[in-house]
């Protein structure tokens, strides 16, 4: 028996989600919910909240409910689909995999089987016949005007856009937090992010043909602030008017991905597209789309989920979650993919000696502000070089959606124990940078670790 009140602000998955299981057995949620079993941290969070134990009885009743449950309840990921076995997958029900640093950079636009996954839930499957009737509902009834139902048929119908764009995981490199002190969430490397090229249409031209005319006027008259999207599978985001109606802002209604139609795992057979945005705001299995004065309720918009908490908070308790920004425009990043001795070099170098090194690696920056440069270290940040910027890098100003993909060649100081450090950091058209360490960003929930990018590699023994 566990006393979770000072508990339910701080639940990831949200308070509502917690509150589920109130007054009745875990283990009936948790088979529901099993990213609870991808790791230790729920039993020893558990462990402190424990006032009691079940008597016998009781615990029987439990058990025998679940054996019930494994033999008559259909098993909710029995059709997930088939996932490429090089990717790096840290749990599978629901699937959260990214793509294998040595894989990243290989291509511009990454091949959908290696695309990343972050699924809260399991991945929606739509017979023949939902997806002929399958409509995408337009809610305007707040804004005055009546609702407004589009079929996939009317939607390919309309003039199609094409915009090739980086999507990353708000939590990409919560490992590199995870080194100072532990947080909560997946413990993604640095392949939570992929790109592709993605095929719909304008999510402000939907929304004009709805009823919408002046946005403007929308928002200030109308007080019309949020686009409310809700997802077939309950997940709930929303986006700003702002960034929706936008000519610039290139959000679409996706339903192709790298030319070919949405694959299941990535939002089949819509999903929207938010350039610049957290991965989150780019909802997958898309049905319904409201103009509201309110941004969406649940725990990806409101609640703890995509909250960046101050370094000394550890409760959400402390502080108020409604005064808080969910995460939106991500931050300046880099990482690196390869590194590898330039040929011809020695490989019985003594320690303080430099080995010149070919160094190649991706930097991405949300909001669609440029990558302008990418510098890169071997010897402990003394001195930098700027590294060449290769494709990504003559995107459009102030609409660069998608990764720059960089190459340096870098004198590295061999260390006492033969390895080589090398450290890249980008830097965006707003001379934002990345800061030297983690530890000062640090975050109960691990979002935006956008710290310097180091590798290490043995080059001499």
């Amino acid at each position: 028996v566990y006393d979770v009140s000072e508990f339910i602000k701080n639940h990831p998955g949200g308070s509502e989600k917690i509150m589920m299981a109130a007054g009745s057995s875990l283990e009936q949620w948790w088979h529901i919910y099993r990213q609870h079993f991808a790791s230790d941290l729920p039993t020893r969070l558990l462990e402190h909240m424990l006032i009691g134990k079940l008597a016998d009885e009781d615990q029987e009743a439990v058990d025998e409910q679940m054996e019930v449950i494994y033999e008559t309840d259909k098993d909710p990921f029995e059709l997930e689909p088939f996932r490429n076995k090089q990717l790096k997958v840290h749990s599978d029900q629901p699937m959260n995999a990214e793509v294998p640093e040595q894989l990243l950079t290989q291509h511009y636009l990454t091949p959908s089987p290696i695309f990343f996954k972050r699924h809260h839930h399991p991945v929606p499957y739509l017979s023949e016949d939902q997806v002929k009737n399958y409509k995408l509902e337009i809610d305007l009834s707040e804004y005055g005007k009546e609702n407004m139902r589009v079929s996939l048929e009317d939607l390919k119908a309309m003039p199609k856009v094409e915009v090739v764009a980086t999507l990353q995981c708000s939590g990409n490199r919560r490992s590199g937090f995870n080194v100072f002190e532990r947080t909560s969430g997946t413990t993604w490397g640095q392949g939570a992010i992929s790109t592709a090229k993605w095929g719909g249409v304008r999510l402000s031209d939907l929304l004009k043909n709805a009823g919408i005319g002046d946005p403007i006027e929308a928002q200030e008259k109308g007080k019309m602030e949020h686009v409310r999207l809700y997802a077939i599978d309950g997940v709930m985001a929303s986006i700003g008017i702002e960034k929706a109606m936008n000519p610039y802002g290139d959000v679409i209604v996706a339903y192709e991905m790298n030319d070919e139609d949405l694959p299941r795992d990535h939002g089949y057979p819509l999903r929207l597209i938010v350039p610049g945005y957290a991965g989150i705001r780019n909802v997958k299995w898309l049905k319904k789309i409201e103009l509201s004065k309110e941004e969406a309720e649940g725990p990806w918009q409101r609640g703890l989920n995509y909250k960046v908490l101050p370094p000394n908070v550890h409760d959400a308790n402390d502080v108020n979650l409604d005064e808080i920004p969910s995460v939106n425009e991500l931050s300046v990043s880099s990482g690196i993919t390869t590194v590898e001795p330039v040929q011809g070099s020695r490989s019985d170098l003594p320690p303080g000696e430099n080995v010149l090194m070919k160094v190649r690696g991706w930097a991405f920056s949300g909001g669609g502000r440029n990558v302008v440069r990418v510098d890169v270290t071997g010897d402990r940040a003394k001195s930098w070089m700027s590294a060449d910027l290769l494709e990504g890098s003559n995107q459009k100003y102030g609409r660069s959606w998608a990764w720059t993909f960089w190459e340096a060649v870098v004198p590295a100081t061999v260390q006492d124990d033969g390895s080589v450090h090398i450290y890249c950091k980008a830097v965006d058209m707003a001379f934002n940078t990345q800061p030297e360490s983690a530890k000062d960003n640090w975050n109960v929930r691990g979002l935006i670790n956008n710290s310097w990018y180091k590798r290490t590699i043995m080059f001499s023994r």
